[in-house]
């Protein structure tokens, strides 16, 4: 089990995350005004979620620019671990249990939306292109006419 600390930096406005027996890292902003919904509670247990690097970008967009306005929206603050450019990247989602599993769904469902279209740009049938492993698919019903 994971176990979470944080802490802020006397000399910088950014916040750090350290995990026990692990390297610090560091969420990127300005975190010296705590936004209202921030909880250190909340960092004791962050959800993860596992994409290719390529996904994260479609994602989040160049540079990850599109992170800031995540959370603010969701009330959840995102760290990504990405240790190979060519590989998988860790998206760990951090705030109420109940937001972390909206946003872990929102980009699941964002991550198989660009899969798709990477897919079709491809000329492959769906069926064939393998998956990542981190997909949970979503189906959804049909409407009767």
């Amino acid at each position: 089990m994971n176990h979470w600390l944080a802490h802020i930096k006397p000399d910088a406005n950014a916040l750090v995350l350290e995990q026990r027996g692990g390297a610090p890292f560091q969420v990127l902003g300005d975190h010296a005004k705590q936004p209202y919904w921030f909880h250190t509670e909340y960092l004791k247990s962050p959800k993860t979620v596992h994409l290719e690097v390529w996904l994260v970008e479609a994602i989040f967009g160049p540079g990850r620019e599109h992170i800031p306005h995540v959370e603010c929206v969701s009330q959840t603050l995102l760290h990504i671990n990405q240790w190979d450019p060519e590989g998988e990247a860790e998206i760990l989602i951090f705030g109420r249990p109940s937001y972390q599993k909206d946003v872990s769904k929102m980009i699941m469902n964002l991550a198989h939306y660009h899969h798709q279209l990477r897919v079709q740009g491809l000329g492959k049938n769906p069926a064939q292109e393998a998956k990542p492993r981190s997909f949970s698919t979503v189906k959804k019903k049909k409407k009767k006419q």
